[in-house]
């Protein structure tokens, strides 16, 4: 059977393809060669949008914290997520149930999801290092005061982001209440 094709000294010369035509190598050594005018595409052909710089100038950017809050005590809602996250740790890792409670937790004690993340985040990376997990909140204690305090709330905000059932039996129990200092007075 005759073959078609050439034969190589070495099928696997880099300088030939399949087809044994030989392959042009392509060197970018020494200068570049000026594109003529009509094969540049003019800028506001492209499709991209401009790119803008972002930095202490820009409106929309947020100076980074300055003066750390530190951790006030036992009562401080960073503090209280750290610890409880510690004692919920299995190793260096959080189950998706303890997670989501623990997300909830912070949210009752008005932080923000995201801060919540943070704090998680920063226990489970001690956890990860090798820190004991009874540990991790003292260890992580200088990110922690890098997580801004949730902001104090009024007493009137509190009642209108309870849910109507508890609206509703407050507004009962004090009804009653009414109720019941009438008919003694009367």
């Amino acid at each position: 059977m005759p073959n078609d094709r050439p034969t190589h000294t070495n099928p696997f010369d880099p300088s030939q393809t399949e087809q044994g035509r030989p392959v042009r190598k392509v060197s970018r050594r020494g200068p570049l060669r000026p594109t003529s005018p009509d094969r540049v595409r003019p800028a506001a052909a492209t499709s991209s949008p401009p790119l803008r710089l972002v930095g202490s100038s820009a409106p929309d950017a947020k100076p980074p914290i300055a003066n750390p809050t530190p951790i006030r005590g036992a009562t401080d809602p960073r503090w209280v997520l750290a610890v409880r996250t510690a004692t919920l740790l299995e190793g260096a890792v959080l189950t998706p149930n303890k997670r989501e409670a623990l997300m909830r937790t912070g949210k009752v004690m008005g932080l923000s999801p995201f801060d919540c993340s943070l704090i998680l985040a920063i226990v489970q990376d001690r956890a990860r290092r090798g820190v004991a997990p009874d540990q991790c909140p003292s260890a992580g204690q200088a990110q922690l005061a890098l997580i801004p305090l949730p902001p104090m709330r009024s007493v009137w905000s509190r009642i209108t982001d309870m849910s109507s059932h508890s609206v509703m039996l407050a507004a009962g129990l004090l009804a009653l209440q009414a109720l019941l200092i009438w008919a003694w007075l009367g």
